[in-house]
């Protein structure tokens, strides 16, 4: 089997692994600051699992920025009050992946940072050679 497939199956197993941990973190019980910190962590190493696996030779710390950029981008959104993210966010989809009406919390950036570190080291071994 090929470098690059055998990689892509394992960064996959991550993505099937991490989500449903980052689900039961998020919604079951425990702590809110817990259950919060956890989810944005997690959320983070599956959006660069999911780059990784997209273009599996780009450099990881290249898509791990990216990702960054982009979480804290969509963070941001959150103190927006255009009807259009109000609609798309009273959507689970929309929740999970712009998170919810009025959900801006500073305190988030750092745990993406940590998520992107993380999901860095756990996606750097498995980048396909050039």
């Amino acid at each position: 089997m090929p470098d690059a497939a055998r990689k892509r199956i394992l960064l996959a197993l991550l993505i099937v692994a991490v989500v449903p941990v980052g689900l039961i973190a998020r919604f079951h019980g425990g702590p809110a600051w817990l259950r919060n910190s956890a989810g944005a962590v997690l959320y983070e190493v599956v959006w660069i699992a999911a780059a990784q696996f997209v273009w599996i030779s780009a450099r990881t710390h290249r898509l791990a920025l990216a990702v960054l950029a982009a979480t804290c981008a969509i963070e941001l959104l959150q103190l927006s009050d255009a009807p259009w993210l109000w609609a798309a966010r009273s959507t689970v989809p929309g929740r999970l992946l712009l998170g919810g009406n009025g959900g801006f919390d500073l305190m988030d950036f750092p745990l993406y940072g940590l998520g992107c570190a993380l999901g860095y080291a756990l996606c750097r071994p498995l980048r396909a050679s050039p």
